[in-house]
């Protein structure tokens, strides 16, 4: 084998077993970076575990998206990449014979230098592990820049797992009055302690009103990151409602009159059930913004690695279980049970050729 390769397999459904490959050679256009660190995306990764997005029927395969590794080879075609750059990355070229469901949870990667696919720089002097966050953060940040927050608004974040967790932190960076719901006392207290200004129990049945006292009635962005149907029920709830909704007075000015200041929902989970709803009973105030951002690009890709530069973002406030890749079930099955709020991978230790 040129380059040996071990990996995470998800053998079936809820069935996890490490196996190793051949990476296969280097191509003209490619580098081989050997992986230093994997973050588990948690509601994906159990997701596939348990046989959705596509993967029933497709197992085995090797899950993840979320690398940070280093160069250690570099095509004959390739210009501006160099042995020992550390790099993030996301979706790396599929190892043969076997399903790749983005492939990352992977000692050894290689990845083509062009396309929405190629990595990303780390500065130089990084903490490679700082940097294990950079994936996921991503795409909570896509979605916060779409929603264009803006200093002084109110915002409310619906559901507390990563992608909440980084959407919360994102709009507070950018100067807004968060809060957080979420059905689980860990979670609301883990943000209170990261920095939000208030968190609610969704097991209160006043949740919405509570979040309506917090916001004047409605919030200029609410963030649905819970992934249900009941939380998406509950964000058009606490959207506001343009000012002559406020009062009794039957009042009807022209439409364009509000252009450019609708508040905005931003649909930042996956759902694995279909949502239906009556336009006229969910959104208050007769229009808002619904924001449904697909994937993370190159650019946002750079613009998190540069938070975490910057220290605007914190990685060590979305840590919590680091482990050696081996104990990758047990990783699993504490984010399954809620027991931890996320796990990385230390790839240290993986055998090579």
């Amino acid at each position: 084998m040129k380059n040996l390769c071990e990996a995470i397999v998800f053998q079936a459904k809820d069935s996890i077993a490490h196996r190793q490959f051949d990476l296969g050679t280097c191509g003209a256009d490619e580098i081989v970076v050997k992986t230093a660190y994997t973050m588990v995306s948690p509601g994906t990764e159990l997701r596939v575990l348990s046989g959705h997005y596509g993967a029933e029927g497709h197992y085995p395969m090797i899950p993840g998206y979320c690398v940070v590794g280093q160069v250690v080879e570099v095509g004959v075609e390739v210009k501006g990449w160099q042995v020992g750059d550390w790099i993030t990355g996301r979706n790396p070229k599929a190892i043969a014979g076997i399903k790749s469901q983005w492939g990352g949870q992977a000692s050894m990667h290689l990845y083509r230098t062009t396309g929405e696919d190629r990595p990303v720089l780390l500065p130089k002097g990084a903490e490679p592990r700082d940097y294990a966050i950079a994936e996921v953060a991503a795409i909570s940040l896509r979605g916060v820049e779409a929603a264009h927050p803006v200093p002084g608004e109110t915002a409310v974040v619906i559901g507390q797992g990563m992608i909440g967790a980084f959407s919360a932190a994102w709009l507070a960076s950018r100067g807004c009055r968060v809060c957080v719901v979420d059905l689980e006392e860990a979670r609301l207290e883990r943000a209170l302690g990261f920095g939000v200004a208030a968190a609610f129990s969704a097991r209160d049945p006043h949740v919405a009103e509570r979040v309506g006292v917090f916001c004047n009635s409605g919030a200029d962005i609410v963030v649905e990151a819970s992934g249900v149907i009941s939380g998406v029920e509950l964000a058009y709830k606490m959207v506001r409602r343009k000012p002559q909704a406020y009062g009794t007075q039957y009042v009807k000015e022209p439409i364009h009159f509000y252009h450019g200041d609708w508040p905005r929902v931003v649909m930042q989970a996956n759902y694995i059930d279909q949502i239906t709803m009556n336009p006229f009973g969910f959104i208050p105030g007769e229009a808002a913004i619904i924001i449904s951002p697909f994937d993370r690009g190159v650019e946002d890709r750079q613009a998190a690695v540069e938070a975490i530069r910057t220290k605007r973002i914190n990685p060590a406030h979305f840590m919590d279980l680091i482990a050696p890749y081996r104990q990758a079930a047990e990783a699993y099955a504490s984010l399954r049970e809620r027991t931890r709020f996320s796990a990385i991978f230390d790839w240290s230790g993986a055998p090579q050729a």
